[in-house]
Order: C-alpha cells, then structure tokens, then sequence
C-alpha cells in the first residue's frame, strides 16, 4: 500500500475530512488530495504533520513513496501547496556567543528563568510564549538575552533560532519578515524549491514545523510588532524572545507578550563591570573614578565598555584621566567611540533610534534636550516647543515608546544623560539658533509664571514678577494652596537648573526673577540650602542687569535667606545694602518700604526693638504712597511687635487694630495671622485674658491655614499663658513672652521648621 493510500486509510479511520487536514497541517486541500491519489509522494515533514493532526505515531503511516517526482508535477505543486522537503527536520543551533563580559543584571536574569518555570509545565497549555526585552541603545538587551539563552538551551531539545531583525541600525532598513521566514525553515530542514513564495503561507509552513516542538526564537532588534508577529509559532511549545528599542506594545497587547524593560545598571553592577573589563586592580586603586566613571557613562553598559576600552589601549590612561576626557559634553561622545567599529560609538548607536523618527517627533527631542534638567511634564515641554500640553503630551509618549525618553513617574519623562547630551548636539547643528533661542525663553517664561501664581496664592498681595506670558506659553493654574505647594517642590530641582543655566546663558532677567518670584515658597517650606543657592546666583545675575530693581531686590532675597539659615550677619549686610540701594538710587517707595522691614523684622527677632522701631516709622508712609493694602498691613504688624517689645502695649494695639482693619485683596491668613498673635500677646500683657485667648485661637486657625509652623507654635505658647491664668499672665511680661533667638542654623536643605515670614515679598 502507497504512503497516499494508508494516510488516507488513516484519515477516514479517524473521521478527519480532507479539508479538516489540510487546517490542521497548513498543507493545501488540492495538495494533500493528490498525495493520496498517488499524484504527489508524500515527505518527511508531511508525514510528521499529519501524524500530528491525525493523533498517532508517524509509523503508523509506513514508509515514504521512494518514486520521484515529475518535474510538471512538481511545478505545478509549488503553486499550490507549501511543500516540504523529504529531508529529515534539523536541529538548529543559531545563537551567537554569549557576551565576554557581563555583569549586573541578576533580576533579569531572574525574571526570565521564572518565565521558563512558570510555562513549562502548561507547555501544553499556552503559558506565555513571547518575551519582549526593550530599552534604549545600549543599555544591553541583546547581551542579556543571548546570555539567558545560552543558560536554558539545554532546556529546547529542538533547537534555537536567531535572527537580527535590523530595526534599528547600520545595515539601512529592517529586514522584511519572508527574508527571514525563509532563513528559518532551511534551517529547519526545508529546502529551497520547498519554500513558498508569500509570506503567509511561509509563516503556516513555520508554524507547521514547529507544532509539537521545543524550540527557543531569539528575534533580536526588532522594529515594531508587524515584523514579529509572522514569525511566532502558532502552538504552545516554543518560546519566543523579542529585543527591540521600542515597547512593542501590539505585541503585548494582541499577542500576550511579557515586557522586561532594561534601565542602565544600577551603580555598584555597573562599577563591578567595570571590575571585570579593567581588571580589579586598577579599580580598586581609585574606587571614586570608578564611581565618577560610572556616572559619566550614565551606567550605560555599551558606554562604559567603551570607556574601559580606551583605558585598557592606552598604557598609563587611569579611569580619573578617562574622566577629564568626558566631563566636557561638547566632547563626551567623541571620547565614547571605539577607534575601529563605528557601530559601537555612543553617537552611530542613539542616531539608529533618531533617524526613525518622524520629522515632527525628531524637531521635540532636538528642542526638548536643550532642557538644563532632565525631567520632563507635557506643561514644560509645551513651552519648550512652543505648543499645546496635548500635543507635547503625544510627542513625549513618541519618544518613551522608542526610548529616547523614559517615563519616570506618571506624566513626567526623562532623558538619559548621554541621550540628551546627543540631542543638543543635534539641536546645535539643525536648530537655527534664534529658534534655541526662542525655545529657552518660553521655558524660563513658563517656570517664572509658574512660580509666580504660586506666590499670589501663598501670599496674596505679593510682589510679583507680573510680567505677561510670551507667546506660545500657557501659565500654570493653580485652584488651591496646596496646589502651588505641589507645583513648586515636584519642580523645584528642575527650577534651580533653570536658573543656574539661565546664569550661565547670560539671561539675568531669568536668573534673578525666577528665584525672586520663589521668595513666598521658599518662605513657606523653608528649603534654605535651595534657597540660598537661589539667592547668590540673583546677586550674581542682577549686578549685569539694566533693570534697576533687579539687584536691590536680589540683596533682599539673598539677606533674608542668610536669615533664615541662621546667618543674622551676613544677612544684615546684604538686607542694608539693599536699603542703601533704595534711599541712594532715586525714589522706589516700593523697593524702599520693602527692604526696611526685612531688615526691621531681622533686628527685631535679636532683641533691638528701638531699632526696628526707628526702620518702621519712615516705611509706613512709603506703604502708603505704594497704594499696596498688604503693604500697610505688614508694616502696622511689625510697628505692633516693635513696640510691644519695646513695652508700649496700647501703641501695639492701636497699630495692630488698624492692621487689622484694612482689607486686602484676597485671603492673607499669614499676614492676618502674625497680627492677631501680636494683639493677643498684647491682651494677655494687660490682662484682657479672654480676648487673648480670642484672638490666639484665631490666629493658630489661619497659621494653620498659612503652614507657618514658627507662628503657630508662637501662638500655641502665648495661648497655654493666657489659658494658665493671672498669675502666670503676670509673671512674663511681653519682652520675656516675645524672646525669639531666631531661626537655627540651616542643616543643608529640605524643609526645616519655618522661621517668622520675611516682607519683601509682601509689599
């Protein structure tokens, strides 16, 4: 009996109609009609498919037909039938060497190895099957994958296929999915008049010959999903790995895959690659070039192997002396090149990932790496790009999904270090430099109006920047204090590059209004390293300023900062050199009042009342001329303290009750607030317990509303003596009640416990 003759046999035994077979095995009905008339011999593969389909041993089928096929037949077969060679199915055996070198990526590792656990015993089940490894450029994917698959080989009886999909490199464009189909079935067994000529029926042939079997894909730098997806077999059995700088998200989403994604080594695995390229020894002998190395590389494997190579070239080139090499960005790239394979240099690696992008996409990431911090939202972009949040939201999710971003926490994206170093190189060489320009000036913009409506909210009443936004910028909105609070801590380290790049840039107006407009958040949550920091480059700018407020203002800024940090003289000096600029520079009743109340409020927080007193009297009528209610308001409120302290409580009142009388022009629960400490103190001392103790809850109601924490635990202690009764209430009078030594010594930034408010930023 012919091969034809028992499948058939075997077939209708089994009740499988023919059109039923030719599903199952991918083989055309026409073709498998023939086989079984004796018009076509039946193959090795063929054998195997339908043993499979048909649920029995392929012995049970017998021996193959020995008779050759006619050539007319055969020709004719190739047209309608994937036909398969009689040669027995290979065991390929494709991976490429694991890497040399490798180190720092354990949970990885880890994950895939639970991959492997978790599907093997649902092999017949349809566990995941396909595992996409994406990141930037050089952060090490393939490396890791060819790794794992050399660990777990041993674990696919059946073989290892690899391909590099060329999605992003020299070679030009990806590789089209049938060239590699048909490199995947010769290595199969199939030969080459056997392959189909399309690629659908080449893709069925594949999943054909890998049903039942255990064999491990590795489809390394991948373009996107609809290069993958005629590659994937079709039964549970194989495992499919997927590199791709992209996030293949159609994978994952149609297809079931599981992402791994790589961020550059953490820094003690990326020092001990570094160990293990240079040898422990040379990095052991300086342990914080190691450290600094590491961090020039941005902990970027491909960088840092890079980096050790030239070292290792280069008798006498120490990992410090590497350093000096990279700390200039207008050269790091460079240096981050392999003399003799430029398809290892930093820069030929990112330019794979930028020359896919469209031009609209291409133009953001130029701009947008002109960014003096690295963080990101839609809103600063925007401004960066001089377009609306929406679309710059589309266009940061562009450049995440290829990872020339990475998304660090919900609506906010960042470059890696060398990334962006590469996108201002790009800016620089296509960008006219009126439109960089441009684009930085809408960012400072966009900080400083940001920065300035918090203020308005912390304080209202404030002085301001208040200048209008530039075209194309769209200020910040905030709806509430917290808000404000929010905005400015979840940008505060992208606001000191800003103003340091802004100094540098030779922008003074930037560098010093932006700290200025910080002044009420920076009173608030007291960060007195930042505001410091702040403080010094606004002297610095504002000294090149045509803008005659910009240095007294800054001094001001500066004197109450040194304040609050615990730094009363230094700060006396700069908040007098303030008041001299005022009183010698022609009038600004403004700038003038401002500064005798900083310098008032210092001196009074050290006991020298009559002083202050001295500094407030000429101050109110500037207050006045101003027109500014808030203005009068603080004056009135330091005049209360003053003579409080100075033993004259009905002058304190009468001050302190017109304080209070004028209305500003919105809540202003600190001003209020210090004043009712104030006129509570004042009853207390003239023994009007009851409206103490009034006016002292009052005010631990708005300071709690203010977050003034020096305030209200001043309102907290006044309130327990006047609740204490007469006899305590006698015993302290208001100089010994109102004692304050000042702020403590700044420990170096973050939030510390606020000190009373400065005034400037209240005139």
């Amino acid at each position: 009996m012919r091969f034809g003759e028992r499948l058939r046999a075997l077939r209708e035994e089994r009740g499988v109609s023919l059109a039923e077979l030719a599903r199952e095995t991918s083989y055309s009905k026409s073709y498998l009609s023939r086989v079984e008339t004796g018009r076509r011999p039946g193959n090795g593969l063929l054998a195997a498919a339908c043993a499979r389909a048909l649920g029995v041993a392929p012995e049970r089928l017998g021996p193959l037909d020995a008779a050759p096929q006619p050539a007319a037949a055969a020709a004719h077969a190739a047209t309608t039938a994937p036909v398969s060679p009689a040669a027995p199915v290979a065991v390929p055996a494709q991976l490429p060497p694991a890497p040399g070198v490798f180190a720092g990526r354990e949970e990885e590792l880890a994950e895939l190895d639970g991959a492997l656990a978790a599907a093997r015993p649902r092999w017949g089940e349809g566990g995941p099957r396909v595992w996409v490894v994406d990141g930037m450029g050089g952060v090490g994917k393939t490396a890791l994958v060819v790794r794992w698959a050399h660990r777990v080989r041993d674990r696919f009886p059946d073989g290892v296929l690899f391909s590099d999909l060329a999605g992003h490199g020299s070679s030009g464009a990806p590789r089209e999915p049938g060239e590699v189909l048909d490199g995947f079935l010769r290595a199969l067994g199939a030969d080459a008049g056997s392959v189909p000529p399309r690629v659908p029926e080449r893709s069925a042939l594949l999943r054909t010959l890998l049903a039942g079997r255990r064999v491990l894909l590795v489809l390394d730098n991948a373009a996107a999903p609809a290069q993958v997806r005629p590659l994937l077999p079709g039964a549970p059995g194989c495992l499919v790995l997927v590199t791709s700088r992209t996030r293949m998200a159609g994978l994952v989403v149609r297809d079931g895959a599981r992402r791994v994604t790589l961020a550059p080594l953490p820094e003690e695995r990326a020092v001990e690659l570094l160990r293990r390229t240079l040898g422990p020894e040379r990095v052991d002998a300086d342990p914080a070039a190691a450290r600094e190395l590491v961090l020039r590389c941005g902990r970027l494997p491909l960088a840092l192997l890079v980096a050790a190579e030239r070292a290792l070239s280069r008798p006498g080139l120490t990992p410090a002396r590497v350093n000096e090499e990279l700390r200039s960005d207008r050269t790091r790239l460079r240096v981050l090149a392999a003399a003799d394979d430029g398809d290892s240099a930093l820069r030929t690696v990112f330019s794979w990932s930028y020359r896919a992008l469209a031009p609209e996409p291409a133009r953001a990431f130029r701009l947008l790496a002109l960014h003096p911090g690295a963080a990101l939202t839609a809103e600063a972009a925007a401004a960066l790009l001089g377009t609306t949040a929406g679309n710059a939201h589309e266009l940061l999710d562009v450049l995440a999904d290829v990872h020339l971003l990475e998304l660090e926490a919900p609506e906010r994206f960042r470059f890696h270090s060398l990334l962006q170093v590469y996108g201002r190189e790009l800016a620089e060489s296509q960008d006219p430099p009126r439109d960089r320009a441009a684009a930085l000036e809408r960012l400072y913009d966009w900080y400083r109006q940001g920065a300035d409506a918090a203020g308005r909210l912390l304080e209202p009443g404030a002085r301001t920047v208040g200048a209008a936004p530039l075209p194309g910028v769209r200020p910040p909105v905030f709806g509430a204090v917290e808000e404000a609070v929010a905005w400015c801590e979840a940008h505060l380290a992208d606001l000191l590059s800003v103003i340091r790049h802004a100094a540098r840039a030779g922008r003074p107006p930037a560098a010093w209004q932006l700290p200025f407009a910080l002044w009420s958040f920076f009173h608030r949550q007291q960060y007195r390293a930042e505001w410091l920091d702040a403080a010094r480059i606004a002297v610095a700018a504002a000294a090149g300023s045509t803008d005659p407020r910009a240095l007294t203002a800054s001094l001001a800024l500066l004197g109450t900062a040194q304040w609050h940090a615990g730094r009363p003289v230094e700060a006396e000096i700069h908040l007098r050199r303030a008041l001299e600029r005022c009183t010698d520079g022609g009038p600004d009743p403004e700038s003038e009042c401002a500064a005798r109340n900083e310098l008032a409020e210092l001196v009074l927080r050290q006991g020298r009342a009559a002083e202050a007193l001295e500094l407030l009297e000429p101050a109110l009528p500037l207050a006045r001329t101003t027109g500014r209610r808030r203005a009068e308001r603080v004056t009135l409120t330091h005049l209360g303290d003053a003579s409080l302290r100075l033993g004259r409580p009905e002058d304190a009142e009468r001050f302190l009750l017109e304080a209070l009388s004028l209305r500003s022009t919105g809540p202003d629960p600190h001003t209020e607030g210090l004043a009712l400490l104030h006129l509570g103190t004042v009853h207390r001392t003239l023994g009007r317990l009851p409206q103490a103790v009034g006016c002292l809850r009052r005010a631990l109601e708005l300071h709690g509303t203010s977050g003034d924490g020096w305030a209200r635990g001043r309102a907290l202690e006044q309130l327990g003596l006047a609740l204490a009764g007469p006899e305590r209430a006698d015993g302290a009078g208001p100089a010994a009640a109102d004692d304050d030594p000042g702020p403590a010594p700044a420990d170096g930034g973050g939030p510390a416990p606020a000190a009373d408010r400065g005034y400037w930023s209240g005139t």
